[in-house]
């Protein structure tokens, strides 16, 4: 289909290639979905020297990590060995597509879901199972999980949209959906069974991380139209919103409950941080026009994503 697509790795990417599915879907439904997964908006920095591969931030030292050829990266997620995130050669064409990729050892590989026009892998866990989202041939946006190479759907029953976002060590998802009325839940799915997330009072909720101890982490809209992060442990909802912040998106969760995501500041810049004992920690690739971060590990490590001079994003892995 002719219509130019979102110069970003996003839900908007996938729908773009699914006509019938954006005709018929507003902006609310998937503001949350793609808000976490949007490469991070900001400014071209005023002097822009060199691209921060390897520069520091705080305690951080980041390495870029970019499909070969492609003008967008993202790296969603990471099991320490192995990185995952989608590419798009060029996002201003009709005929570019968002590519599922896999990252190991510099050595990177297209993720192949069957019978997909675009896709996106958002999360691995520790023995290699990876989670995402994909289009199909008939324009249906789906969750999929791919285990040893054996992909299967992960759809909510009776949804419209599903997208699944991350993956715990026991093999956990979490993810959104989207129902008839285009109403946005979160979701857990756990041994074939799915449990729906809803903040309470919210608009519309998305779950994006969680830990090996259940604790999820996402974003949810608010009745104003604020959008907040928010963690769900044992049951309590918190929200999660950083200092002067016009908006807060939790992303990824590790087992000490140290969180990560990001924030727009009133200027427009998305910064990345790491929340963890109640205190905020911002981390910004150096050098970056906007900076988001999407998991921490138990390790220490971090992935993400930043947006250069030229407004294109790429994939990072700080340690």
């Amino acid at each position: 289909m002719n219509q130019k697509r979102p110069a970003v790795m996003s839900i908007a990417s996938l729908l773009a290639v699914a006509g019938a599915v954006v005709a018929q879907t507003p902006d609310r439904p998937s503001r949350l979905i793609r808000g976490l997964l949007d490469a991070p908006a900001g400014r071209p920095p005023a002097a822009w020297t060199a691209g921060p591969t390897a520069a520091a931030a705080g305690s951080y030292v980041f390495a870029t990590a970019d499909y070969p050829g492609a003008a967008h990266s993202v790296i969603y997620d990471s099991n320490g060995p192995m990185a995952v995130g989608a590419f798009e050669f060029d996002p201003s064409s009709p005929n570019s597509h968002a590519t599922a990729f896999t990252v190991k050892g510099n050595v990177y590989k297209v993720l192949t879901v069957p019978g997909a026009s675009d896709a996106l892998a958002t999360g691995v866990n520790g023995t290699g199972q990876i989670v995402g989202g994909y289009v199909d041939l008939a324009a249906n946006l789906h969750g999929f999980l791919d285990a040893g190479g054996t992909v299967t759907n992960i759809d909510y029953p009776g949804a419209r949209l599903t997208l699944a976002m991350g993956i715990n060590t026991s093999g956990q998802i979490v993810g959104a959906w989207v129902d008839i009325a285009n109403q946005e839940h979160g979701f857990v799915y756990d041994a074939g069974v799915f449990t729906s997330i809803d903040v309470p009072g919210a608009l519309d909720t998305a779950g994006a991380g969680i830990n090996s101890n259940g604790d999820v982490v996402g974003s949810y809209r608010d009745q104003a139209g604020g959008i907040h992060g928010f963690v769900l442990q044992g049951g309590v909802f918190t929200p999660i919103n950083a200092r002067l912040a016009t908006t807060t998106r939790a992303f990824g969760i590790n087992d000490a409950g140290k969180i990560a995501g990001s924030y727009v500041d009133p200027s427009g810049v998305t910064h990345g941080f790491i929340y963890s004992g109640g205190a905020f920690s911002t981390v910004d690739v150096a050098g970056a026009g906007g900076t988001a971060l999407t998991r921490i590990k138990n390790s220490g490590q971090i992935t993400g994503s930043f947006v250069d001079a030229l407004g294109e994003s790429h994939g990072v892995v700080g340690r």
